[in-house]
């Protein structure tokens, strides 16, 4: 009687006990559900490239201190609200240091001197889940581009028309008021913003007589290389536009239009070459020192924009960076132009006070938050821009 009554009062507790915690298993409260990927608590972090050997020139303390900006700049963007804490994406903010950019070729004697440039680039990326873990993807990354004394940023996304001994000749960068109390200009659709407190011109404007010259430069070389064959057959009368058959349909190119990419004959290269250089010798001394227009600043399919009379005013003017606004007096790396570009994952050209939509994401989002929310003209302060 005894054992019976142990085995079950054993077999009761038991019951009991799995009786309790089936209902703690069930009870609001005790039971841990796994974070929705959107609610995961992110972090960011931030990594900079090994400077390359010709930035040895600046020293140990120049590197230090480009590299010092840059993690200041990343530590200010993320005083955002987005970042307290960050929730279902990490930031990465990855950072380089150069020399000489693309734009700055100026190379003779009167050239200003060098000096380190920076480069901040925010990634953006949402959690997700693969093969069983959970890690941030940046496949779909939204991401903020952020130069420090990089004056060819100002430039980006505008075509190259021609470059010289003396540096490269771009299209008018197109002022487009402000954006979050930063003054922008919009190149071909893409709005760059700036912050300085220095005044002097970024730009030097470009005389005709120096376009023609690069003009030439460039026929002249693409001729010595081209084919007697190739190319197709367009020829361009001054001071009016010529139609030329080409298979089924009519290609229309307007006078002084000088083609970048279309294979065009040795003799019409030629042809072409004569007529930049009576054009050039025509000029009077007055007409030389005219800022050079073209149409726009899209080229045509394959093309350089035309280069408009000289009676004309309209179109957008010739220039070339002018990379005496830096000022020479204060140290290589002190930061005097900070620039800030967004772009936004599916659409990259996309302007945020425009009224427009970007793509339904989080990274999307996040990136909004960010751009709406830092401080940027309390930026310029942080940064010391002097």
């Amino acid at each position: 009687m005894n054992g019976i009554r142990a085995e079950k009062m054993t077999l009761g507790r038991m019951t009991a006990a799995l009786l309790a915690a089936m209902l703690l298993a069930s009870t609001p409260g005790f039971a841990e559900e796994p974070p929705g990927l959107a609610e995961k608590k992110g972090k960011w972090t931030f990594s900079m490239n090994e400077p390359g050997p010709e930035m040895k020139k600046f020293g140990d303390r120049g590197m230090k201190s480009v590299r010092a900006t840059l993690q200041e700049i990343a530590k200010y963007i993320t005083t955002s609200p987005t970042f307290t804490p960050p929730k279902g994406f990490e930031a990465r903010f990855w950072g380089s240091a150069s020399g000489k950019n693309r734009f700055d070729s100026c190379s003779g004697k009167q050239c200003p001197g060098e000096r380190p440039g920076g480069a901040l680039a925010l990634l953006i990326g949402s959690y997700e889940e693969s093969a069983g873990k959970v890690k941030a993807a940046f496949n779909r990354a939204a991401t903020m581009d952020i130069g420090v004394n990089d004056l060819g940023q100002i430039f980006s996304h505008l075509p190259l028309l021609y470059r010289d001994e003396a540096g490269v000749l771009l299209p008018e960068p197109r002022r487009d008021g402000e954006r979050r109390g930063m003054p922008v200009f919009v190149n071909n659709g893409h709005a760059v913003a700036f912050l300085t407190r220095n005044t002097a011109p970024m730009w030097q404007p470009v005389s005709r007589e120096r376009f023609l010259q690069a003009a030439i430069a460039a026929t002249s070389a693409r001729l010595a290389s081209t084919d007697e064959q190739s190319g197709m057959p367009v020829l361009v009368e001054e001071g009016r536009s010529s139609l030329a058959p080409t298979g089924d349909r009519e290609l229309i190119e307007r006078s002084r239009s000088i083609s970048g990419e279309l294979r065009e004959s040795a003799e019409l290269l030629g042809v072409r070459l004569g007529k930049l250089k009576e054009e050039l010798a025509s000029l009077t001394p007055e007409q030389k020192s005219q800022q050079a227009r073209i149409e726009s600043t899209a080229p045509p399919e394959g093309g350089t924009p035309a280069l408009l009379p000289v009676e004309s005013k309209d179109g957008v003017g010739v220039v070339t960076p002018d990379f005496a606004f830096f000022n020479s007096k204060l140290p290589a790396e002190a930061v005097q132009l900070v620039t800030i570009q967004w772009k936004f994952h599916g659409k990259p050209v996309f302007d945020p006070d425009k009224g427009e939509t970007a793509d339904n994401n989080l990274q999307n989002g996040k990136l909004l938050e960010i751009y709406r929310g830092v401080d940027w003209p309390g930026m310029a302060n942080r940064v010391r821009l002097r």
